[in-house]
Formats: structure tokens, sequence, C-alpha cells
């Protein structure tokens, strides 16, 4: 659940996967998930409740392209990322399944 630094919350945002610190705040929705289509839902004004997909439910895949993204969705996502990094996470990885599906077709 992330109180702990030796068992950190880990979160994703477009293709990277960021370690949160303990003492970072974030929507308990974030932990554990890749919030970059929550991100655009928001940006967009559309329902989070019925809208976020999780890893494992169905229309989870494939994931938002980035190509797609208007101008300032990219904007919104990227200020997203940016702010998580800022107030100290860190990425220690690059979720497979988002970079996997920028590459294929629609």
């Amino acid at each position: 659940n992330g109180r702990n630094d030796d068992f950190p919350s880990h979160s994703s945002v477009m293709e990277y996967i960021i370690q949160l610190p303990s003492d970072i705040w974030v929507f308990p929705s974030w932990k554990g998930h890749n919030v970059t289509r929550r991100n655009l839902l928001q940006f967009n004004g559309k329902s989070l409740d019925t809208g976020d997909i999780r890893f494992g439910q169905e229309g989870y895949r494939p994931l938002p392209k980035i190509a797609d993204y208007s101008e300032e969705e990219q904007e919104f996502v990227w200020q997203n990322l940016e702010s998580l990094l800022h107030r100290g996470g860190r990425i220690v990885a690059r979720l497979k399944d988002f970079m996997d599906d920028q590459e294929e077709e629609n």
C-alpha cells in the first residue's frame, strides 16, 4: 500500500513506471495503476468511474496511443508525470504493454 519505503507503491504514466515515495500523496486509485487513460478522461471531462479500466479488465488493451492525443492532452499527461517526479517519484521501468500498443496498427 506504499505506507512503508520497504514496500513502495508504483504508478504508471505514459510508458513509465514510477516508484512513489511513502511521503508523497496521490489519489488512492493511482496506486498500482496505469493512470494515463484516467488522466485523459479527466482532461476531457468524462466520467472517471465509468471510463477508468484497470489491468485485467475487459477493454484495458490497447492502451491509448500518444500519436492520437491532441497537443493539449499530451501536455496534460506529461505534466502529470513531471509532477510525480518533482515530488520525489522516480522512474524504475517502462511499461511493455504501453510501448507495444504504440506500435500496433489501429
